[in-house]
């Protein structure tokens, strides 16, 4: 578990990354993140290099990967714990019935990662979990990794970050995700899927969304007893239509991001938050499956990533 940033030991670590390594870094903007992942996959490629003998060297209390801020684990695919030095009781026990507060059975995403085809595959696991030093649960991300021993063992290695903030990769992947399932398994599981509370698609206090090509609500997991609803008139705290940029946007794209602004749960003050959604056919019918989530930097700083929400009004 990485519960906050892990400083300038890890930073000299980036600069000597790999290029295949470097590349998985690109696609986040937070620190907290990229030294997470940077540390996991410099696990998995001990693992690769010495096997089963790297877990003597994750288990040394005050090194990089066991001290205060941080600790490893690793499953073998079949859910059985390989390493874990917080809770080595679970060594040699197969978990894969283990559940969050949620219900979603977290263990069993997690070695879901071995049957991703490339051999250095990695996904996120998105969890409500107890931290001890919180009253209530708190969203729990862990990023998992394959990794390959020389004798051709499989295991899951992975880290974790409470209190994460939500990187568009996340959104980006989760709802890409969820458009593969719709293709493979069709819209009356998916949508069974995203409306789950304890399904994939629910996640860092956010959801992923369906709506018709005229902007029905299809699945909406925030208002689940009122589907149907047209959301083309929804507008933000100045006023802003978003559902309706978002419909025009994909129009004419498979893709879109939508930048608005309005409150988070239990606050006053409006945030900034971004829609991701993507276009999709399932049997003839176009439909928009999407997610968003709340930008953690403050509104009056600039985004550079996505253009300020005014650009996007009129006049």
């Amino acid at each position: 578990m990485l519960r906050t940033g892990l400083g300038m030991a890890l930073a000299a670590v980036l600069m000597v990354l790999p290029a295949g390594a470097a590349d998985k870094l690109a696609e986040y903007t937070y620190q907290d993140t990229k030294d997470l992942v940077s540390l996991v996959e410099d696990a998995a490629q001990r693992i690769e290099t010495v096997g089963d003998a790297a877990f003597a060297e994750f288990g040394k209390p005050g090194s990089r990967w066991l001290n205060n801020e941080t600790y490893l684990f690793a499953y073998a695919p079949d859910g059985t714990a390989a390493f874990h030095p917080v809770s080595p009781e679970l060594v040699g026990k197969n978990v894969i019935d283990l559940k969050d507060l949620n219900g979603k059975l977290l263990v069993q995403e997690i070695v879901d990662v071995a049957k991703l085809d490339a051999p250095d595959a990695n996904r996120w696991v998105f969890y409500l979990w107890q931290d001890q030093r919180e009253l209530s649960p708190i969203w729990k991300a862990s990023y998992i990794r394959k990794a390959i021993t020389p004798e051709g063992k499989v295991y899951l290695i992975g880290s974790g970050l409470y209190d994460v903030k939500v990187e568009k990769a996340f959104v980006t992947r989760r709802v890409n995700r969820a458009v593969e399932l719709l293709q493979s398994a069709g819209k009356e599981e998916a949508f069974r899927q995203f409306r789950d509370s304890a399904s994939p698609f629910v996640f860092l206090g956010t959801y992923v969304f369906v709506l018709s090509e005229t902007g029905e609500t299809l699945v909406d997991p925030a208002f689940p007893n009122l589907s149907g609803r047209n959301m083309l008139g929804f507008r933000d705290a100045v006023g802003f239509e978003p559902i309706r940029q978002l419909v025009d946007k994909l129009k004419t794209a498979d893709e879109a991001w939508v930048q608005f602004l309005w409150p988070e749960p239990g606050a006053v003050v409006p945030s900034r938050k971004l829609v991701y959604a993507r276009k999709v056919t399932d049997d003839g019918e176009a439909v928009i499956v999407g997610s968003g989530f709340y930008i953690a930097t403050p509104i009056w700083m600039k985004v550079e990533e996505v253009s300020p929400w005014r650009q996007n009004q009129p006049g």
